[in-house]
């Protein structure tokens, strides 16, 4: 059942468990978020922990809401999926389910749903499902979907299509107030830095590589296949993410798939890389992780990507890579629509010094590794590579 009309109403009537998905494959970061007021008027949110004192919730107590996680960072494109499971209503007045554009949100722009093809699915344990498309053309950042409304007898579903600006958001949906957009920062423009202030003095920096490997419209056997690269790996692009590293005493060295060059985590250069995804298939991308506790060890990282298969076509990878930290704002560098025609982006440098990490978004194209040691100066001898 489509809820195509503001207004629009389901009664969702018993239920042990309620699912609600915001799904879409276009190349921007949509957060599924809800919020509440409950009966005796308190007011609160769920949403994701990468912002600003985020709660996915949790199902066997209050709120009896929980959110799976966060899809779509850094506007990657792709079947992009974020889940909400809801076991029970009863302790609230409104239940309100949101559609937050990040993208557009933190770069204080208005872009309209429509350009997009999202839409929210509502399905209930008995097999009820109820869709809102976001088609609204009208310019914001925040969607109110639709809420759940919570009767004397039974709940009931209802599209209560509005789009808004974030302040008009917050001032009018309970709980919205709550939430914050510090904790994911996004570095917009080449030369954008962010000074990263670790407060643990163990664990793991995890930096991750994502980006659509079949861009949209792109038929198997076809013209498409031929120019993202050919029969190999069904035409896919095979985006490879490494690093050039340089220790404080001076050692150089590179990490990355080609060559079998992984690197090592509990020793120099304390920088590990997880593995090769050669199709761009895997939802976590590609990974590295840097030894926190080492970090002191470090001079400078460079993290680079190039294309090992695949003509070069930057525009259609919607590459993207972010930096955790353990409580620290995720950091997005997205490598935006860029027409460079040359294979390797150098995409970010991680500056080392007095336990805290400066990173710079740099997204500059070279010819290869030899082209960007240069421009660098790193100083390293490069041999010609293969991947087992």
């Amino acid at each position: 059942m489509e809820l195509k009309q503001k207004g629009a109403k389901a009664d969702i009537g018993a239920f042990n468990q309620i699912k609600v998905s915001l799904i879409w494959t276009a190349a921007v970061d949509l957060d599924l978020m809800a919020f509440y007021k409950t009966k005796d008027g308190q007011v609160g949110g769920i949403w994701s922990e990468n912002y600003a004192s985020g709660d996915l919730g949790n199902l066997d107590r209050f709120p009896f809401v929980r959110l799976s996680g966060d899809a779509g960072v850094g506007g990657t494109g792709g079947d992009n999926r974020e889940e909400m499971q809801i076991a029970r209503l009863d302790d609230f007045e409104d239940l309100y389910i949101c559609a937050l554009n990040f993208t557009d949100a933190s770069a204080s722009q208005n872009t309209v749903f429509a350009n997009y093809d999202a839409r929210v699915q509502v399905a209930t344990d008995r097999g009820e499902v109820h869709t809102v498309p976001l088609d609204s053309t009208r310019p914001g950042p925040v969607a109110v979907i639709c809420k759940f409304a919570s009767g004397f007898i039974a709940s009931e579903l209802v599209n209560d299509s509005e789009v808004m600006d974030l302040e008009t958001f917050q001032a009018k949906i309970p709980g919205a107030g709550q939430l914050k957009l510090a904790s994911k920062v996004t570095l917009q423009a080449k030369g954008d830095s962010f000074l990263i202030k670790p407060k643990a003095a163990a664990g793991e920096i995890l930096i991750n590589l994502n980006w659509n490997a079949h861009p949209e419209g792109r038929k198997e056997g076809g013209f498409f296949s031929k120019l993202m690269g050919g029969a190999k790996n069904g035409g896919a692009i095979d985006l490879d993410l490494g690093c050039l590293f340089e220790m404080q005493n001076g050692s150089k060295g590179a990490i990355q798939p080609l060559g079998n060059s992984f690197g090592a985590f509990d020793m120099q250069p304390y920088v590990f890389h997880l593995g090769d995804d050669r199709t761009g298939a895997q939802a976590a991308g590609e990974n590295m992780k840097i030894n926190l506790a080492q970090i002191s060890a470090l001079k400078r990282v460079l993290i680079y990507t190039y294309i090992y298969e695949g003509v070069p076509n930057w525009t259609s990878t919607d590459g993207v890579v972010t930096v955790r930290v353990p409580g620290q704002p995720v950091l997005e560098v997205p490598m935006g629509s860029q027409m460079d025609a040359r294979p390797f982006c150098a995409i970010a440098m991680l500056d080392f010094s007095g336990g805290n990490i400066n990173v710079t978004k740099l997204v500059s194209f070279h010819q290869g590794h030899p082209d960007c040691d240069k421009t660098y100066q790193w100083g390293l001898r490069w041999v010609e590579g293969s991947k087992d």
